[in-house]
């Protein structure tokens, strides 16, 4: 290696490389380490930025073949790397990029979660998504070249998958909490303008009575039996698939994916959802320990559940979901699924799977699918798709619908949801039509007291010329 002139103050050298990674040419920055300097490598006409931490080597493309920006690059870098040293962030170069901003925004997430602070399925909910296309799409990415225009490329993707404005808007929040969380850090001035996503709720999915009878129904004609979901093309070439029970003699098409076998569970569990208010991630986490039968002036389950979505609140169900609970328990004892004597720390639903209860929840929702498939209910009139959740809104809407003087605070309490949450999404449905009685009711004369019985008279007059 031979040494050359200083060019604007920086010492050059150039050598013959051995490889196309090889150095071509380096030059050391004036007033810094020695341990900071610029390169050119024959594969790449751009200059490179490399610093030793330790024995660690740091690089990074300048993205520019002029040596003085390239320099300007370095100084920065430099300045980025020893910043990251100070405040106990990795000292690498990618710690100024989105990906270890996210690994540092998780581990405070994390410790948020040992504290209490927020719910396993809120963090584990996070992790999905950031894991889903935020990751993938902003992986290479620093934080400081995270403009408007790179978030709203990104909301083009999303876009793409046709996902709903109100999913790609809790996307997009996501990405503005590890931007936040780098300006807090100090490596980016602030946290850029993003693109508005207009989302406009959408009411879940419910079953009017005739529905729920009739989903009901198909739960008792299929429980005990084994279906295969199949795969096929159609005459078009379009992939369809079938629902088929596995006995069947003819008939089958395509290639089979799975088989479901259809539950006492699922029959019950529809019964039990639509008198408890329970979530199906409930379904996951709940025990017989969890469960306080109550009998009394009022017969009725209170649901000791772990906390979900910030709640922790005890539910207390309808009493017919205690003749669910006590039927399911029985079979479950008598097919050898529990011990009827000590049962406490046993699943309430599908106790078998006691090692993967997301399979379970898996499999109750793949149950959920055939019946939808056989009733023709899937999809609402109004065009809401019905999923295991709409058997959660539906226990919510007939309170709506038929208890008398429901109280919406006490309601959400009950249900583990807000007041605002109810309104916006689970009362949207409600009609005029459907509270008719309380929209033509009257209210009793309340007495005056304060002798101004010419008011009373007036009003009755015009009440008389009303309804005349």
């Amino acid at each position: 290696m031979t040494e050359v002139q200083k060019t604007t103050g920086a010492k050059a050298t150039i050598a013959q490389p051995k490889h196309r990674t090889g150095a071509t040419e380096k030059h050391y920055i004036p007033g810094y380490p020695t341990k900071l300097y610029i390169y050119k490598l024959q594969a790449s006409r751009y200059w490179w930025a490399r610093y030793f931490v330790g024995r660690n080597a740091v690089r990074k493309s300048t993205k520019t073949d002029s040596k003085q920006k390239a320099i300007a690059f370095a100084k920065e870098f430099y300045d980025i790397i020893t910043y990251n040293q100070r405040h106990g962030i990795a000292a690498t170069a990618s710690a100024t990029g989105f990906e270890s901003c996210l690994k540092e925004l998780l581990k405070a997430e994390k410790a948020r979660l040992k504290r209490g602070e927020i719910a396993k399925g809120t963090y584990d909910n996070f992790v999905y998504r950031y894991d889903k296309f935020i990751t993938p799409h902003f992986r290479n990415v620093e934080v400081r070249e995270i403009d408007y225009f790179a978030l709203e490329r990104f909301l083009n993707t999303l876009s793409e998958q046709k996902l709903t404005a109100s999913t790609i808007s809790a996307y997009m929040g996501l990405i503005a909490k590890v931007l936040s969380y780098a300006a807090k850090r100090k490596l980016i001035a602030s946290v850029p303008e993003f693109p508005t996503v207009t989302k406009k709720d959408k009411a879940r999915g419910w079953f009017t009575t005739r529905e729920y009878r009739r989903l009901w129904s198909a739960a008792k004609r299929y429980a005990g039996q084994r279906m295969e979901v199949r795969k096929y093309k159609d005459a078009k070439g379009d992939t369809q698939t079938q629902f088929i029970n596995t006995n069947a003699k003819s008939g089958k098409l395509g290639t089979v994916m799975r088989n479901v076998d259809m539950t006492e569970d699922m029959r019950r569990l529809i019964v039990f959802m639509c008198n408890s208010y329970i979530r199906p991630t409930d379904i996951k986490f709940m025990k017989h320990k969890h469960v306080d039968i109550v009998r009394g002036e009022y017969t009725f389950l209170r649901l000791r559940l772990p906390p979900t979505k910030d709640h922790s609140d005890p539910i207390t169900t309808m009493e017919k979901a205690v003749d669910s609970y006590e039927t399911l328990k029985k079979y479950h004892v008598e097919h050898g699924l529990i011990d009827g004597k000590s049962c406490d720390d046993d699943y309430v639903f599908l106790p078998q799977y006691k090692t993967n209860r997301d399979y379970a929840l898996k499999q109750l929702q793949r149950q959920f699918e055939i019946l939808m498939w056989d009733t023709k209910l899937g999809t609402s009139a109004a065009g809401e798709d019905r999923t295991l959740y709409s058997l959660r809104h539906t226990a919510i809407m007939y309170r709506l619908l038929f208890g008398e003087g429901i109280n919406t605070l006490a309601l959400a309490r009950n249900a583990r949801t807000s007041v605002e949450m109810i309104d916006r999404f689970y009362a949207k449905p409600l009609s005029g039509e459907m509270n008719i009685a309380m929209l033509q009711s009257r209210r009793r004369h309340r007495n005056i007291y304060d002798g101004d019985f010419e008011i009373l008279q007036r009003r009755e007059s015009l009440e008389k010329v009303a309804l005349a």
